[in-house]
């Protein structure tokens, strides 16, 4: 039945809009889009095996009822704020806010609001989503990936999971045109400057000295007050093969990166084994096999794109972008 679907994401959105103290808000807030409506039963539930308490009904409103298994499974979905407020005052201000919003669910039908094009078209989308998303986690737990495929990749990609533990100096260059000194160094400026670091830490001087007796109106930037440990595949590429390319100890010669200057001085190279990174590689593997079988969808659904109408475009300022449909 119809009135059996509630928007259960809302359900957390709408307790906490009512207060930590419990008191009821005057005022329903509008419910969050894409959420996923938990069945309410219309009669008893049939639960094979399950205590009787379980097949209680908890709650009713009009000819809707609720169990208490159902009503248990609503709760446990809930958000962790919400469940703290459960847990410090009991599942009443749940089962308040459910009530409202069977009300309103109730009056909008007997209304004939879900004939809307537009709440229709939301109706249509949430269910799509829920079923997508459905499908798409009984897909992930029909995947299998053996441990000798984990093996096998490990020993062909060692490489991505090399690691490099770096103190890193970046020098701005100042937009071509621009004349305010706070935007960067002349290029050829801050190539003499990333030389001068370069010279100063080969010559074992404390990175933080190095930054500190550099540093000019904000143009000198040490990455981070620690040591930093980056895979290839988190630098540049052009900053990602010096770097590699150094041993232990060694500086990097100044790297231009588009809108800077880089100096790295190498402090350890970091190859895991297999077993540190096992979980990482069948995860890994476990999405391409994924990926690989939604292809194999797409190519038998005979999917058609207008690729006029879906040509990129010129980036939208922020905050002008409406969000879109969220995807498994």
């Amino acid at each position: 039945m119809k009135d059996k679907y509630v928007c259960s994401t809302c359900l957390a959105i709408i307790l906490l809009a009512s207060g930590a103290g419990g008191q009821q808000s005057g005022t329903l807030p509008k419910p969050a889009e894409g959420g996923s409506p938990p069945p309410a039963s219309t009669g008893k539930a049939e639960t094979p095996g399950g205590p009787e308490s379980s097949q209680k009904v908890v709650l009713k409103v009009g000819a809707t009822q609720v169990t208490q298994s159902e009503f248990d499974a609503l709760v446990s979905n809930l958000g962790t704020q919400a469940k703290v407020i459960v847990a410090t005052q009991g599942q009443r201000p749940v089962g308040e806010q459910y009530v409202k919003m069977l009300l309103l669910s109730h009056r909008a039908l007997d209304e004939h609001l879900e004939l809307s094009p537009t709440l229709r078209s939301r109706l249509e989308l949430q269910r799509a989503e829920t079923l997508a998303e459905a499908e798409y986690n009984k897909m992930a737990s029909e995947v299998k990936v053996s441990q000798q495929e984990v093996t096998q990749y490990f020993s062909t990609h060692q490489s991505e999971f090399e690691a490099v533990q770096v103190r890193e100096f970046l020098i701005r260059k100042r937009p071509q045109g621009a004349e305010d000194a706070k935007l960067g160094l002349a290029p050829d400026d801050a190539k003499a400057k990333a030389e001068s670091i370069r010279k100063a830490l080969l010559a074992g001087t404390d990175p933080d000295e190095v930054e500190e007796h550099f540093a000019d109106s904000g143009n000198i930037l040490l990455i981070d007050r620690k040591p930093r440990t980056l895979r290839r595949a988190e630098m540049v590429p052009a900053l990602e093969k010096t770097t590699f390319e150094l041993k232990d100890g060694e500086v990097s010669q100044p790297v231009d990166i588009s809108q800077s200057f880089a100096v790295v001085k190498v402090l350890k190279h970091q190859n895991p084994e297999l077993k540190e990174v096992a979980t990482e590689v069948e995860n890994k593997l476990r999405q391409q096999k994924l990926d690989a079988e939604m292809g194999q969808l797409r190519e038998g659904a005979e999917v058609w794109m207008d690729e006029e109408y879906f040509k990129g475009k010129p980036a939208a300022t922020p905050g002008s972008a409406a969000p879109l449909p969220r995807t498994p």
